[in-house]
C-alpha cells in the first residue's frame, strides 16, 4: 500500500481552512450514508441522477461515497491537493472553485447520460479538478511516495508533483479499461469474506466525461484567478 504526500509547499506552513472544512463535511456525509442499514436507498435518494435533472442530488451528489475505500482514497487526494490550491487562491476562491467544479461536473455527466438512472456520486471529480490546478501552480514541487503496511510507514521515496500526477493518470486510465463486468462476482465474494474493497452498490462509477469536464475547468480556472506568488 502506498500513500502520496506533498512536501515542503507554503500550504504545509498553514491550516487550510477551506479544504478542512470539505474533507469533515465530506467525511459526515459518508458517515450518515454508510452507516445507514439501506446505503444503496440513501444512495438513488441523495445522488446525482441525470434522468430526474435538476433536484436535490444535484447538490448532495458530490459529497456522498459509496465505501469507506472510495472516501478514504478521494480524501487522501484532496488533502494532498487542496491544501496547496487554497494557499494559492485563497479561501474564498478555493471554495468557489470546489463547488464550481463539483456542480459543472455533474453537468456535463447529464448532457452525455441524460436517459442514465444510475446516482453519480463521490469527490473523486472535485480531486481532478484541483488536482491539474495544482499541477499547474506546483509542477516540480516537491513530493514523496511513503509506502506503508498497516499505516507503519515503510519506505519514502522522492519525486514531483508531475511525475506523481503522470502516475495517477495512468492508474485512471487503466481503471478506464477494467472489464468491471466481468469482476463483479470478484468483487460479491470478497464482501462474503469479509474484505469489502470495493461497493457493490450500482452507480455511475467513474464517469470519465464528468472528470474530463472537470479537468477542463480546473485548468480554466487556474489562469482566470488571481493568484499569491509561491513562496517556494
Amino acid at each position: 500500500m502506498f500513500v502520496t504526500f506533498v512536501e515542503d509547499t507554503p500550504a504545509s506552513k498553514k491550516i487550510p481552512w477551506a479544504n478542512t472544512l470539505m474533507i469533515l463535511l465530506n467525511v459526515v456525509v459518508a458517515y450518515r450514508a454508510l452507516s445507514q442499514p439501506d446505503t444503496l436507498q440513501v444512495l438513488g435518494d441523495y445522488g446525482f441522477i441525470p434522468v430526474r435533472h435538476l433536484g436535490w442530488g444535484f447538490l448532495t451528489g458530490p459529497f456522498l461515497h459509496s465505501s469507506w475505500v472510495q472516501l478514504v482514497t478521494n480524501m487522501t487526494f484532496l488533502f494532498m491537493f487542496g491544501k496547496g490550491v487554497e494557499e494559492r487562491i485563497g479561501r474564498r476562491n478555493y471554495l468557489f472553485a470546489y463547488l464550481l467544479i463539483a456542480y459543472f461536473s455533474e453537468g456535463v455527466h447529464w448532457y452525455f447520460n441524460q436517459d442514465s438512472v444510475l446516482p453519480l456520486i463521490g469527490a473523486s471529480r472535485v480531486v481532478t479538478g484541483l488536482g491539474v490546478m495544482y499541477l499547474f501552480m506546483y509542477p516540480w514541487g516537491k513530493m514523496k511516495w511513503v509506502f506503508s503496511f498497516f499505516g507503519a510507514p515503510l519506505l519514502e521515496i522522492p519525486s514531483r508533483t508531475a511525475y506523481v500526477m503522470g502516475f495517477w493518470a495512468v492508474i485512471q486510465l487503466g481503471l478506464a479499461f477494467l472489464p468491471w463486468g466481468r469482476m463483479a462476482a470478484l468483487f460479491h465474494t470478497m464482501n462474503k469474506m469479509g474484505i469489502t474493497l470495493v461497493t457493490t452498490n450500482p452507480t455511475a462509477g467513474t464517469a470519465w466525461k464528468s472528470h474530463l469536464g472537470a479537468l477542463a475547468l480546473g485548468t480554466v480556472l487556474h489562469f482566470l484567478m488571481p493568484q499569491k506568488k509561491s513562496k517556494g
